[in-house]
């Protein structure tokens, strides 16, 4: 979900520099520790509603680190750096920082609700199912053989493409790194409900903080 709302915000400033990148992992402290399954899945609902409280920083003021921490000042927004004759790690908490926060967020589903929010205002999170194919996915349109679409994992829908002999795909951004897929990215064929991808979006317009 932050991916989604960073490039909303990155499109309302015209891509101008820095560039935004929300911090994911400070979502993952404090969402996680209130109602939802942060690292093991997250709620992209409870992660807006999260956001349209609190102020949220950048991912300079909170690396990504995949794991469960304390939703406390220092799980906010931290400064690190090595002190002393063993040079150990000290990180100390960072009370004034550049944030974003959500000005309003909903759900939606189905191809033409998708399409349309897209097309108006920007990416979107939806939930998929994820298979042992489309953990080895690479390239191409992928298209799932299974039926699952129970969903444990979020992702950004951010666009849609049509190929050269008529198959539909939405193009999406993924978490695991730019190793993975399409240099991080993914093409999932459009209109048929692939991996559950259809069926439980969110939306985020963010606040102006800028």
């Amino acid at each position: 979900m932050t991916s989604a709302l960073s490039d909303r915000i990155n499109l309302r400033r015209n891509n101008s520099f820095p560039r935004t990148v929300v911090a994911a992992q400070a979502l993952v402290n404090c969402v996680t520790a209130n109602e939802t399954n942060g690292c093991r899945g997250g709620d992209p609902t409870a992660a807006n509603s999260w956001m349209q409280e609190n102020a949220v920083p950048d991912i300079t003021c909170q690396a990504y680190q995949a794991k469960d921490l304390a939703c406390d000042a220092l799980g906010i927004c931290e400064d690190c750096t090595f002190k002393g004759m063993h040079m150990q790690s000290v990180c100390t908490a960072v009370t004034s920082f550049p944030s974003v926060r959500v000005a309003s967020h909903g759900q939606l589903k189905g191809e033409a609700a998708m399409v349309k929010e897209i097309a108006s205002r920007g990416p979107i999170t939806c939930g998929v199912c994820v298979t042992p194919a489309f953990e080895a996915y690479a390239s191409g349109v992928f298209v799932d053989d299974t039926g699952c679409t129970e969903e444990d994992h979020a992702i950004s829908i951010a666009g849609y493409g049509v190929t050269e002999d008529g198959q539909k795909y939405w193009i999406g951004r993924n978490s695991w790194g730019t190793y993975w897929g399409e240099a991080g990215w993914f093409r999932l064929a459009r209109g048929v409900n692939n991996l559950g991808v259809e069926q439980n979006c969110d939306w985020a317009e963010p606040a102006v903080t800028w």
